[in-house]
């Protein structure tokens, strides 16, 4: 799994490549964690390069999302492969999240005040 960091105003874009599974969500976590720790409160996961997510992977997504949500933070998901999407519409969880069809679009919600 790797992972990329940019920043666009007060929005850091993570962008992950390869799998997010048993095997690579601590290590993903461990490095989010960090980032909210350290004041990021406007997260964009950039999922272009994504090519799986597991039952792991989509348990963490949820509790970024619950850590953002107590700090007024804000999360979003861009640029998703068609089995990407899938994996999270059929976990139930596109209701929940943020979608969007590009990082551009989804760092503009992110930037915006409402919600």
């Amino acid at each position: 799994m790797e992972v990329k960091e940019e920043k666009r105003g007060d929005v850091k874009i993570i962008g992950l490549r390869g799998r997010l599974d048993a095997e690579t969500s601590p290590s993903v976590e461990k490095r989010l964690m960090n980032l909210m720790d350290q004041g990021e409160r406007r997260l964009v996961f950039d999922f272009s390069e994504l090519t799986y997510i597991s039952s792991s992977g989509l348990r963490l997504l949820i509790e970024v999302a619950r850590n953002l949500l107590k700090t007024n933070g804000k999360f979003a998901l861009a640029a998703l492969s068609d089995h990407v999407h899938e994996i999270i519409e059929i976990a139930g969880f596109a209701s929940i999240f943020s979608i969007y069809a590009t990082c551009d679009e989804a760092v503009a919600h992110s930037q915006s005040d409402s919600r």
